[in-house]
This record gives structure tokens, sequence and C-alpha cells, in this order.
């Protein structure tokens, strides 16, 4: 297997063309030595290696974000632990260890392709099994009517623990500039990753978060099924936490401390329903299952757990619960004690 795969990376950087960045010269990357216990990055480290400017093909499940800056991302796998840099097109610049994705990351600030932050920054955080693609719709709604950058993170939400993404989450605010504003909008897991966050650290550049379908109860119908073979499978390290093992993970979730609102789905038709939850739900997660105390705004909405992200009437209230703190008007929001 170890020498299939040194083949398999060998032809494909035969079958590509190496790139060149404005004001790169040429030349040889200083060579590392090998480190034996890790065939892939034998490679990385060794003269085989080759920067290359190619396109992605998928397997995002696998890649978490460490840095996010107007669309390009530096990336981190989570079985092979090595990086990449990607352009908003997901054209892979560079790759191989953290310090040359960096640097290649640099050189392109510095010859201008990659545009500083906005004073107001939105990050984006998708759920469980999902990825960032999940939250395109939001991503453009909010791209057309606030005035800053909106960051659109992409975690390896089931192959880790939440204190791993909070980690990742952590790093990438670490890039953001002090003086910025930052609010979240995150749906189910999503809104774990970041109250997991809150326990570790605070962030008084953190202003706002809407939360949206969150299980910030746990999930009684994860619970049911978490000891079927194909939910481990699925669901991975993270569904446990958030199943079977959410007693001992709610101590270690803290309330934001910052204004916060909660969107709820409700779903049921004649056709679809899910009957192994008790009242109101969104075919996943209760609304009941959604409420946290200490929450400035509280609404449902007409919509199912994997696709409330991408209701329209759930963009429009995520906007005005970010520019004014509470879904509608100051004297109609509905708190949460």
């Amino acid at each position: 297997m170890k020498y299939l795969l040194t083949l398999l990376l060998i032809s494909c950087a035969i079958s590509c063309n190496a790139l060149r960045l404005p004001g790169q010269q040429d030349g040889k990357h200083p060579e590392n030595p090998p480190d034996k216990s890790n065939p892939f990055t034998n490679i990385i480290k060794s003269p085989l290696h080759f920067n290359l400017r190619s396109k992605t093909i998928g397997g995002k499940q696998f890649w978490t974000d460490l840095r996010i800056q107007d669309g390009w991302r530096i990336q981190q796998n989570i079985l092979t632990a090595h990086y990449r840099l990607l352009d908003p097109k997901e054209i892979r610049h560079e790759w191989g260890t953290l310090k040359k994705c960096e640097a290649t990351f640099k050189r392109f600030i510095d010859a201008g392709h990659i545009r500083p932050y906005k004073k107001r920054v939105i990050i984006l955080l998708h759920g469980i099994v999902r990825t960032r693609g999940s939250m395109d719709s939001m991503d453009k709604y909010l791209r057309g009517r606030i005035a800053g950058s909106v960051l659109n993170m992409a975690y390896a939400s089931t192959r880790n623990t939440l204190e791993h993404h909070a980690e990742a989450l952590h790093r990438v605010l670490a890039n953001i500039p002090t003086e910025c504003d930052i609010s979240f909008v995150c749906h189910s897991m999503g809104n774990l990753v970041v109250r997991r966050f809150f326990h570790r650290w605070q962030d008084p550049r953190i202003t706002r978060v809407v939360m949206l379908a969150p299980p910030n109860q746990g999930s009684a119908l994860g619970t049911m099924f978490h000891d079927y073979q194909l939910f481990e499978a699925v669901w991975g390290i993270s569904g446990q936490e958030i199943t079977a093992g959410f007693g001992a993970l709610k101590t270690k979730l803290a309330v934001p401390p910052c204004e916060f609102g909660i969107i709820a789905g409700v779903y049921s038709s004649k056709i679809l329903q899910n009957k192994l939850l008790e009242g109101a739900n969104d075919l996943v997660v209760t609304v009941e299952e959604t409420k946290l105390p200490g929450a400035r705004d509280f609404r449902t909405v007409a919509a199912t757990h994997t696709r409330i992200m991408a209701n329209p009437e759930v963009h429009r209230l995520t906007y005005l619960f970010l520019q004014r703190g509470y879904f509608e008007t100051a004297t109609t929001r509905t708190p949460l004690k």
C-alpha cells in the first residue's frame, strides 16, 4: 500500500503543471529528514514533493479549515494530517506541511490576490454529516446584504470530537484581526461546536450567534439508534458524543456569553412525519431540544432539519438578528429565561 500511494502521488505530480507565484524564485524546497513513522509524511518531506496547482476532487468530509480569508483556506486532512491551500474555486495552490502552506498564503497576500478582512466577520458552521456546501445559500444571502467578510467554515464533522472541532475554530479566529466584530450562524451540531469553544475560550469580538435547529438538549432520535453499526459508521465520533455521550458532554457546553437567538424547525405532513419523536419537531430534533435558557429571541419556522438553513424565511430572520439582536422587533421578541 505504501508503494502504491507513492506511485499514485508521483503520477499526479508529473501530469500537472507546477505553480509559479508572483515573485517566486525557481529552485528546490529545502529537504527535511523523512519521518519513518508515516509513509505519507515521507512523501511530503522528500524531494518527490511537488507544489502543484490542481482542482480538488472531493473528500470534503475529511478536511478541516484552520485559516480562511477572502475565500482562500488552509485545511488539514483528518486521515493523513497533511495540509493544503485552496483558492475560492477550490484550486489547490500548495500542499504538504503547514509551514509551506502558510508561506504560500503570505505570498498571495503580499501580491494582492487575497484581500484583508472587513471590519465585520460572519462565520458559518454546518452540521454533522454535512459539508460547508450545505450553507451556501445562507452564505450567498448574507454576502448580498451585509458589508462584511462571510467565512463558510468546513470541518470533518464525523471524524473527530467536538473538542477538536472547537480547537480548529479557535485557530480560524486567531487569524482574524482584533478590531473585527464577529458573529456566528450555525446549523445543528455546529452550534455545539461554538458552545464547546466558549467553554474553553472567551473572545470579546464575538457579539451575536444565530442557532438553526440546535440540539442544545441532545438528540433523542440519535440516542435511539446510536448502538447501530450504520449509525456509528455515518455519524462517527461526534455522533456518539451528542447522543449517548451527551450527559458528559453538556457539562462542557457553555451558554454563549453574547446575544444569541434560536430558530427551530417544525414540520409535519400527511406524507412525511416522525412518530418516534414527541411534540413538534423538524423530523430530527424536537422544538424543546433546541431551547437554551438565555436566548435573546426564539422563533419556529415551517422547515425540516436538513433544509432549514436554505429556507428563505430563515435567511430573512437570520439577517435581522445579526443586524439588530432580535428576529422581528424589540417588543415582539421571545426570550428564553
